[in-house]
């Protein structure tokens, strides 16, 4: 089981990593292409979409977690065909932001004080796309199909945003060209991941159960994952670009795109990592080693780029930004440390979700909230809110880590 995690592991990281470059390259290629001002307004719109990307995460690992206990219990016929008599449900359950960016498209435009209202509305289609995409890369993920979700999910998905956002842009389309390349790509990643699963599919609509999956028991852990996976690089965005200056945004949502990075590179883990302790907790099985290694990959991982970031911060934001960005290097050495946290905790409250323990997820929400409250009371400087994320990051490590060894004694 050990050189199967490692191995799986090591070819999803591999995937995200090239497609975490890509998506990184595509923030980059704006941050260089808009100014600090226009860069600021795209950063926060881009949050939305991370948002919704997270809520969309969150949507794949409860699917992932509840087809991967369908396969451990009645095989994997079942377990596709279970998620195919959901699949109705979850459609328009995805739809809801499209129609919610439409409705309220000059309110949103308005806030973040956008002239017209045309890359808002692009902006919520695309939401719905890629909610929908999530749900698929979920089916993938609980039945183990890591090499099929790596393509569709990350070098398909993160591949074309690049190339279409580059190409919209340099067609003249600008902020419009940018959203519009999130819609686009998440569009062509659906149809690939369709077109990958579609045998599955198609034999799996025969051997779903009898009677119809609830939808609440997948969208409840969705919601309350969603609330702890939003803060970092997409909420404290948006209260930046609304709080201050849009110089200062614009100084903020590069030291978030950096941050992005130590997020991301050990995400893959906690994706392998959970259908196989959820697949463990069905049978009555520990997981407290793949636990263990999951934590020390993470830290790995993230902690020698935030190291990183404190040896060259200004080499580091001047290579990716350019000059105009500099004040943003007393910033990603800190900010680099609170997303190493996270990407600790990110592995725990994914743990926690596998084993059912939805209490340590709601603590963590808790914590979570209250970093957004004391953002909105609390915003003299860029380095306070940072603080912030620093300090809401390390007490729900604390925390969590603390209620795990308890319960291990117990």
């Amino acid at each position: 089981m050990k050189d199967s995690f490692v191995s799986q592991t090591g070819f999803l990281l591999v995937a995200s990593l090239i497609g975490y470059v890509f998506g990184y390259l595509y923030l980059v290629f704006m941050g260089r292409t808009l100014t600090p001002e226009d860069f600021g307004i795209f950063g926060a719109l881009v949050a939305i979409f991370y948002i919704a990307g997270l809520v969309g995460q969150a949507l794949r690992e409860a699917i992932a977690r509840s087809v991967a206990e369908q396969k451990t219990k009645s095989g994997e016929l079942a377990a596709i065909g279970t998620y195919m008599k959901l699949a109705v449900k979850l459609g328009l359950f995805c739809l809801l932001p499209a129609i919610f960016f439409i409705v309220g498209s000059q309110n949103i435009a308005s806030f973040f004080h956008l002239k017209s209202n045309v890359a808002v509305l692009v902006l919520g289609l695309s939401l719905s796309t890629a909610l929908i995409l999530e749900t698929i890369l979920g089916l993938l993920q609980g039945l183990q199909k890591f090499i099929s979700l790596g393509i569709t999910g990350y070098l398909i998905s993160q591949g074309f945003k690049l190339f279409l956002g580059v190409a919209f842009v340099w067609i003249g389309w600008d902020l419009l060209g940018a959203v519009s390349a999130l819609l686009v790509s998440t569009a062509i990643a659906i149809a690939a991941g369709l077109i990958i699963i579609r045998k599955q599919l198609a034999v799996g609509v025969t051997n779903g159960p009898q009677r119809s999956p609830r939808l609440f028991p997948i969208l409840i852990p969705t919601l309350i994952l969603a609330v702890f996976m939003a803060m970092p690089t997409s909420i404290d965005v948006m209260l930046v670009t609304h709080f201050f200056s849009a110089s200062k945004a614009g100084l903020y949502n590069a030291v978030a795109t950096l941050g992005k990075v130590v997020i991301f590179l050990p995400m893959a883990v906690s994706l392998v990592m959970l259908p196989k302790a959820a697949e463990n907790h069905t049978l009555g099985l520990s997981s407290r080693n793949l636990l263990r290694q999951s934590l020390g990959i993470a830290l790995l991982l993230s902690g020698a780029l935030t190291l990183f970031y404190w040896i060259s911060p200004s080499l580091i934001v001047d290579v990716s930004f350019g000059g105009a960005y500099t004040e943003a290097g007393d910033l990603i050495g800190w900010y680099g440390v609170a997303m190493l946290l996270f990407s600790l905790n990110f592995v725990l409250i994914h743990y926690s979700l596998a084993i059912r323990n939805l209490k340590l997820m709601i603590m963590a929400d808790i914590i979570t909230l209250a970093e957004v409250l004391a953002i909105a009371l609390l915003h003299q400087s860029l380095m306070q809110i940072t603080l912030i994320l620093l300090l809401g990051n390390m007490l729900i490590f604390l925390s969590t880590s603390f209620f795990l060894i308890i319960s291990k004694r117990l």
